[in-house]
C-alpha cells in the first residue's frame, strides 16, 4: 500500500539584504534581527526537515522548526543571479541584458549565474530526493525549508498557475502538498494544497 505524505515548503526569514531589495541567490547573509523575530515557531513536528544550506534557511529551519531534525541539501538554494549577485534593480535597469532578462527570464541567463532550465532541473531533483527519501524511512510528514524560488516554482505546477509570477509567498511562510509517494513522485498536479501562514503575533 502506497503510503500518505505531507511535505510541508517555507520560505527562509528576511535577511537585511532582502530588505534592500537585493537579489541574494547564493550569497549567504544570516537573518536580519528584525527577520528573526518576525519568525514564529509553526507548531508542526515534520519528521525530518531538508534545508537549503544557505545561513538563512538553516537559521529559519532552527526557529520555525526547533524540535525537528535537519539535513542540509544546497540543491535547495535560490537561482544563482552571477554577476548580478547583491545588486539591486536601481544598480541594473540600465544594463541591456538584465532587461533582457527581465522580459525574458526563462530564455536568458544572469551573466556567470544559472539558467532557467538548470535552476528548474535542479530542484525537481532535490524535489525527488527529498519524496525518495521519505519513502526509504516510511515518513509521513517531511519540511522543506527553501527560498522565494523554488517555492514559486514547486506551487505553481501543484497550483496549475499560468507563470511562476501568479503565487508568492512572505517571508518564513509557504505550503503544504498532501499526497502519497507515488503522486510526489510523479508531480502530479492534483495534489491536495495548502497554504501555511505564520501565526498571528500575540499583539495582533
Amino acid at each position: 500500500m502506497d503510503n500518505s505524505l505531507v511535505i510541508t515548503c517555507i520560505r527562509h526569514g528576511m535577511t537585511l539584504e532582502n530588505q534592500q531589495k537585493k537579489y541574494i541567490g547564493w550569497s549567504d547573509p544570516p537573518l536580519s534581527i528584525e527577520g528573526k523575530n518576525e519568525l514564529k515557531e509553526l507548531f508542526l513536528e515534520p519528521q525530518l526537515v531538508i534545508s537549503s544550506d544557505l545561513k538563512r534557511a538553516l537559521e529559519t529551519s532552527a526557529v520555525v522548526f526547533p524540535k525537528s531534525q535537519v539535513v542540509k541539501n544546497k540543491n535547495w538554494r535560490e537561482l544563482h543571479f552571477g554577476d548580478w549577485e547583491e545588486k539591486t534593480y536601481e544598480d541594473l535597469k540600465n544594463i541591456r541584458a538584465y532587461r533582457n532578462w527581465i522580459d525574458h527570464w526563462t530564455e536568458h541567463t544572469p551573466p556567470n549565474g544559472e539558467s532557467f532550465s538548470n535552476f528548474s532541473n535542479r530542484v525537481w531533483a532535490a524535489w525527488e530526493e527529498a519524496v525518495d527519501l521519505a519513502a526509504s524511512q516510511q515518513l509521513r510528514h517531511i519540511a522543506i525549508v527553501s527560498h522565494g524560488g523554488p517555492l514559486r516554482l514547486l506551487a505553481s505546477h501543484f497550483k496549475q498557475t499560468a507563470s511562476l509570477w501568479d503565487v508568492s509567498f512572505s517571508y518564513g511562510e509557504g505550503f503544504s502538498v498532501a499526497c502519497t509517494y507515488k503522486q510526489a513522485k510523479e508531480r502530479r498536479a492534483c495534489i491536495s494544497y495548502s497554504a501555511v501562514h505564520l501565526p498571528a503575533k500575540e499583539n495582533g
